[in-house]
């Protein structure tokens, strides 16, 4: 396992974990001094040290039958675990800790234990678990009388009320906090709740109580010795500033420097690497911020190195990300390109150690890291025209950047990290003739749309700003679904004319019958299929794919052995659900094509699903039931009869089945629903394919009438059984002859259907 620092001081909040005073246990003596030489290492900020001296205490008083010993031991190094990374190890021994003291009926530890669980869990962006153990931990704090315990719990619980948007209460916690720690003369415990109400206020836009609040945290810390503890709180009150975008009042800026210049003589005093690249980091943050270029670059550079001493590699990747901006600000492109490279590197080193929280549209990963790989890509797709010699070589490096971030975004939703595990490293621009990959990127002041013809990549860069194609978009998509209406024609023209048109004389020029779309941002909730040049729909020109990622995809025809399909289904009204009345019909002529097993309503339960998954690899797996996907996985399923079927339900039966030794050729979901201009949940369905373990997947951007969609995915699979068409172009053929429909032919009924995936 890495090493990894400290994160907290970029969060949302600077936590304080106190343990109860060792019990004058006869047992152990061995065991406390070693323990208390854990302490000493912990406060000078030597965690590595500390945990060996915690991990000698728990063998020594374990083989002493000193359970009190051992269990405060395994309190302690929990602790150590957590500042450093390892949140699996960390969990194991608090929760040790707290099972012990709960047998031996310590209560002191039992709150101790209670709110350190609980502020791992916080960190690791679990809320709803985290709760209880937070409150129970101030409540028995407040039982027990114990000032010191309290002010750490009431702060825990205020940055869980932080970030589950209760900011009065949490207001009240952090008073609470602060009257603790001063009853218990802990000034540095005082401050940090201070700190963390200061940053409450600021994002409240109320400067004059953080200014205050931030001035009283930054006296307290200046009056103690200059420890390492001091100088991360000094860190933490300096950076609250970063927090916020725009004009901050002169006193504001002012403490908030006087806080990171202490830091830094601190540092200077206890000669810690970790700290020193804080406080000469967070220094030349602050002078970026006040536009102080000069200053800001040599304090990034003395930051990067006293990072690369520590191996601290998210400090790593951030000064390297504060080189490349400042680099890129002074016009030195090729150095701020170097830079980019570095910090894409240290990111990737640490990325699947960074918790993720994703709440109410927004989530913390990519609020914090998304920005970076736009700005790198921006960089390298302006300079790819005015370099002709390396054009390719950085059309090609911005794409990989973008890939990574639509990686990470995949893994973010999913909350998976292994989701990208099956990835195929097989470009699929590197295809056939007759194929193109249209690869958009969205970013802030207009679209790069990079189109890929074989090995030949082209970039067209559309004029677009991000806020005007949303509205855009958004409406198109909002007209595409009244089927009543032919409104979404202006839209669907409009969009047609900036996005394709200018492509269209490439497209010919090479003869491409088929697009793979790899949709960007807003551009993943709407069908291309439906853009239309005035005369025809975008589809009655060429098949069209999804894919969620270019190297997420490794695209084979399908299998010319007989498809057996798994067909399940809901027709009644289920858990609030209109019925679906077509849907046993649809599964008859499903399976007059594929054969296979039929289970509907009360069959189509969750234990035979994965039953019959177990017990048969099914080349086709076909849902006819109600499907959604949400911001958060939580709020994705498929429904069964007795309940949802999650997306981890999916994968365990589909992926993981235990007669599989292939992936799935085509999952089928045909009445699936995301929400209008809901990019996080279409990027959900984007996934769905990789997340269950299938070739293929075909689903619905919104809900339509069983009767239509039964239509249209009878049709898809006779075309695809006749064996001479891919599935793109079998998906392309039934959307034809509903097209020709008069009954189908808005694309409200036919245009939600994407192909997700292999298209082959």
């Amino acid at each position: 396992m890495r090493r990894f620092p400290f994160l907290v001081l970029f969060g949302a909040a600077l936590t304080v974990l106190t343990i109860p005073g060792l019990a004058q246990s006869p047992d152990s003596p061995a065991g406390r001094d070693a323990i208390a030489r854990g302490n000493q290492a912990f406060r000078a900020g030597d965690v590595l040290a500390a945990t060996r001296q915690w991990s000698d205490a728990i063998n020594l008083c374990h083989a002493a039958g000193a359970l009190d010993l051992e269990a405060q031991a395994r309190a302690r190094r929990g602790e150590a675990y957590r500042v450093s990374g390892y949140y699996r190890d960390a969990a194991t021994d608090l929760d040790a800790a707290l099972k012990t003291a709960q047998q031996t009926g310590d209560q002191d530890l039992v709150a101790a234990s209670s709110g350190a669980l609980g502020n791992l869990a916080l960190l690791l962006r679990r809320s709803a678990p985290a709760e209880p153990l937070l409150r129970r931990s101030r409540d028995l704090a407040r039982q027990l009388h114990d000032a010191e315990l309290l002010a750490a719990s009431a702060n825990d619980l205020g940055n869980l009320l932080v970030a589950t948007n209760r900011a009065a209460e949490a207001e009240r916690a952090y008073t609470e906090a602060v009257a603790s720690a001063d009853q218990a003369h802990d000034a540095t415990l005082a401050a940090t709740a201070e700190v963390n109400d200061a940053r409450l206020a600021l994002s409240r836009g109320d400067m004059g109580a953080a200014e205050r609040l931030l001035g009283s945290a930054v006296t307290r810390l200046q009056t103690l010795p200059p420890t390492f503890p001091t100088g991360l709180a000094l860190v933490a009150a300096g950076s609250v500033i970063f927090e916020r975008d725009g004009a901050l009042t002169p006193g504001l800026t002012a403490v908030a420097s006087r806080a990171l210049q202490a830091a830094g003589a601190i540092a200077q005093t206890v000669r810690n690497p970790t700290l020193t690249s804080l406080a000469e980091g967070s220094l030349g943050r602050y002078a970026e911020r006040m536009g102080q270029l000069d200053q800001a670059g040599p304090l990034t550079d003395q930051a990067l190195f006293a990072a690369q001493q520590a191996g601290a590699g998210e400090l790593t990747f951030r000064w390297s990300w504060q080189r490349a901006r400042l680099a890129r600000q002074r016009g030195q492109i090729d150095q701020a390109v170097t830079a980019y490279r570095a910090a894409d590197t240290a990111l990737e080193a640490v990325r699947q150690d960074i918790p993720v929280e994703y709440r109410e549209g927004h989530s913390s990963y990519r609020a914090s890291f998304e920005p970076f790989y736009l700005q790198y890509a921006d960089l390298l797709l302006r300079q790819a025209p005015r370099d002709p010699a390396d054009r390719a070589a950085l059309l090609k490096e911005a794409q990989n950047t973008v890939e990574q971030l639509k990686e990470s975004q995949l893994q973010d939703y999913f909350h998976d990290s292994c989701i990208a595990a099956f990835a195929q490293q097989k470009a699929i621009d590197q295809l056939a003739p007759g194929t193109a990959v249209l690869y958009p990127i969205v970013l802030p002041d207009r679209l790069e749309m990079l189109v890929s013809l074989g090995r030949e990549q082209l970039q067209f860069t559309l004029p677009i700003p991000e806020p005007k194609l949303r509205q855009q978009v958004n409406d198109f998509r909002k007209k595409l679904e009244d089927s009543a209406s032919n409104e979404y024609l202006t839209p669907a023209r409009q969009l047609y004319d900036e996005l394709i048109r200018p492509l269209d004389p490439t497209l010919r020029q090479h003869a491409i019958d088929t697009l793979v779309v790899v949709p960007d941002g807003i551009l993943r909730t709407i069908p291309f299929s439906a853009l239309q040049d005035g005369n025809k729909f975008l589809v009655e020109r060429y098949a069209l794919a999804t894919a969620p990622s270019l190297h997420l995809i490794n695209p084979r025809p399908l299998a010319a052995t007989a498809q057996t399909a798994l067909v399940v289904g809901i027709s009644d009204s289920v858990d609030g659900f209109v019925g679906l009345p077509h849907v046993a019909d649809e599964a008859k002529e499903v399976h007059k094509v594929d054969g296979g097993d039929i289970f509907l309503n009360n069959e189509f339960t969750r234990a035979r699903f994965e039953q019959e998954l177990k017990q048969t690899p099914f080349s086709v797996v076909h849902i006819a039931s109600h499907g959604q996907f949400g911001t958060d996985p939580s709020q994705t399923f498929v429904l069964a009869f007795d309940g949802h079927l999650t997306m981890d339900d999916l994968e365990r039966a589909i992926k993981y089945g235990e007669r599989r030794s292939d992936a799935l050729e085509l999952l089928t979901l045909d009445a699936c629903e995301t929400a209008l201009g809901d990019d996080r949940a279409a990027l959900g369905l984007a996934g769905i394919a990789l997340k269950a373990g299938a070739r293929s997947a075909l689903a619905t951007l919104w809900f339509i009438s069983d009767q239509a969609s039964g239509d249209l995915t009878v049709r898809f699979y006779e075309a695809l059984k006749t064996g001479k068409l891919s599935r793109a172009k079998a998906l392309q053929a039934a959307q034809r002859q509903l097209i020709a429909d008069p009954l189908y032919s808005h694309p409200a009924f036919w245009a939600p259907f994407l192909l997700i995936g292999d298209w082959l």
